[in-house]
């Protein structure tokens, strides 16, 4: 793809030797030769110093290597790439993830991603967000996504965007007039809550803690589908990144307001994949298409 010349040219300079060069690429000496005074012809200058111990750059040779440089490593770079595409055509896919990213988020993010991948397929888990990190440590899954929070050494987060938990209720209900809502409104309505215990990270937030200690919901449930319908009837509120709900938020079908504390406003989800081992071609594919949408959400 790259002219001979520049291979030829990089390999002069940094060998500092004609003869070196062809012997390290097993080419003529005179073809190198020619090739180096057709780059100094079309440059209309001198690229080395011929000297009696060898050749040395010139400073319009130093620039010409810089670039030179660059291109072929661009170029190894691209290659690489092409390779890993090729290599993640096909294959399967597994993820873990908070339940409430199951509803819109990963089936739109995975429908973008399989327009060009067709060929791998996935299984999409909905788990605690405590379990995650161990699921993919272990290799149970090869994708986890959750609240970010402490991890073992055998998984690290690799793209983070900003998930805090707020109020989802009616487009119709009174709290959607307020920029924020305070624990103290919040209580003041029916809730609807999700089994299980808090997210890590959100029980650093000792207010929102013992807010929710204290509620007696009307509804609780393991499923977040059910709240959904349920908020959409008006049975009450919930407490839930906006990312379960996007579609709704953004059709109108569903508010969302932050709640006023500010541990709950720090909290971050996070795409998490294995430290100690190599991730297969397509998980690798994968998360960086997950990583583009998940910088597409936190820049909206």
């Amino acid at each position: 793809m790259h002219a001979a010349a520049l291979f030829y040219f990089r390999e002069v300079a940094r060998l500092g030797s004609i003869r070196r060069a062809a012997g390290q690429l097993n080419v003529a000496a005179s073809a190198i030769n020619r090739q180096i005074l057709k780059l100094e012809d079309e440059f209309g200058g001198a690229l080395f110093d011929r000297l009696p111990g060898g050749m040395r750059l010139t400073v319009a040779g130093t620039l010409l290597l810089q670039h030179v440089t660059s291109t072929i490593e661009g170029y190894g770079r691209v290659r690489a790439a092409i390779d890993d595409l090729r290599e993640a055509r096909s294959g399967h896919v597994t993820i873990a993830a908070l339940d409430s990213l199951l509803v819109d988020f990963l089936p739109r993010a995975l429908a973008r991603f399989g327009r060009d991948f067709p060929a791998i397929n996935h299984t999409v888990l909905a788990v605690a967000p405590a379990e995650i990190a161990q699921m993919v440590s272990d290799g149970t899954v090869d994708i986890g996504l959750t609240f970010v929070s402490p991890l073992p050494a055998a998984v690290h987060f690799i793209a983070e965007v900003p998930a805090p938990i707020g109020v989802v209720m009616p487009v119709d209900h009174p709290l959607t007039s307020r920029l924020s809502v305070t624990f103290d409104e919040a209580r003041s309505y029916p809730v609807l809550d999700q089994a299980g215990p808090l997210p890590r990270g959100a029980d650093i937030d000792a207010d929102f803690s013992q807010f929710k200690a204290l509620l007696k919901p009307k509804i609780t449930s393991n499923s977040i589908q059910m709240i959904r319908v349920c908020i959409e009837l008006g049975l009450g509120i919930a407490f839930f990144t906006r990312l379960g709900f996007l579609k709704e938020i953004e059709n109108g079908e569903i508010a969302w307001r932050p709640l006023t504390s500010p541990g709950v406003n720090a909290l971050r989800i996070g795409l998490m994949s294995p430290a100690s081992r190599e991730p297969s071609p397509p998980a690798v594919q994968l998360a960086k298409s997950l990583i583009d949408d998940l910088r597409r959400l936190s820049s909206n």
